[in-house]
């Protein structure tokens, strides 16, 4: 069991805060048909010009501290608190946002279940991919792993991300990154010391999409 496993259920609660993390109305998120699309602060966080021809990029601006592309991708993942959220809220569970960073979720969380302790280049990239996918116009993950509505490949993207994450893993920049997230969801400073070469079952991202196939009826 890793935190690729989360299942549509555990979307959903995911949905009900999204609004807070990205400091928007929760109906954005809530209400998995609202058009997305045509919210200027929506398309800005993804990074996207033109709403009537929109592209998405790799790395959107919302991967970024203060929405500032680094083309060099020095920077990318430095948004780093959003992605802490989500990650919380995850593995801890949604309540945990609002209590402190060592405490919450009760005696059942997902990071007990899973047996997490510190984040991994595919939790990171996880978190990422949940980003993206909370902003756009998709309602639900497809077989295929590519955005019915945006065309946006999440399979591709995980897989990106984490490629990324594993070859910077000893970076400083993704070192603090890290260190952050880390205190933030499981209220210790510590370094990492995973095996980014073994830490991920290497179906983890085709049972992730299986399992976050959000069009249920619960």
């Amino acid at each position: 069991k890793s935190i690729m496993d989360a299942r549509s259920s555990e979307i959903k609660k995911l949905r009900n805060v999204a609004g807070n993390i990205f400091e928007l109305p929760s109906k954005y998120f809530t209400d998995i048909s609202y058009d997305r699309a045509s919210v200027p602060e929506i398309q800005k966080l993804l990074g996207v010009t033109s709403a009537t021809n929109p592209t998405y990029t790799t790395f959107p601006l919302v991967l970024f501290p203060n929405l500032i592309e680094d083309k060099s991708l020095k920077t990318v993942f430095g948004n780093w608190a959003l992605l802490a959220q989500i990650l919380k809220a995850a593995l801890r569970g949604v309540t945990s946002l609002h209590q402190g960073s060592s405490h919450g979720g009760g005696a059942h969380t997902n990071s007990q279940k899973w047996d997490i302790r510190q984040v991994t280049p595919g939790s990171i990239a996880w978190a990422a991919v949940i980003t993206i996918f909370f902003l756009s116009p998709d309602t639900e993950f497809s077989g295929s792993g590519v955005g019915k509505k945006s065309n946006i490949n999440y399979k591709e993207l995980f897989y990106n991300y984490k490629r990324v994450l594993v070859m910077k893993w000893k970076s400083k920049h993704i070192e603090e990154i890290v260190a952050k997230i880390n205190n933030y969801v499981f209220g210790a400073a510590r370094t990492s010391t995973i095996d980014t070469n073994h830490e991920d079952h290497t179906d983890a991202i085709n049972r992730a999409m299986a399992a976050l196939d959000v069009d249920t009826d619960d």
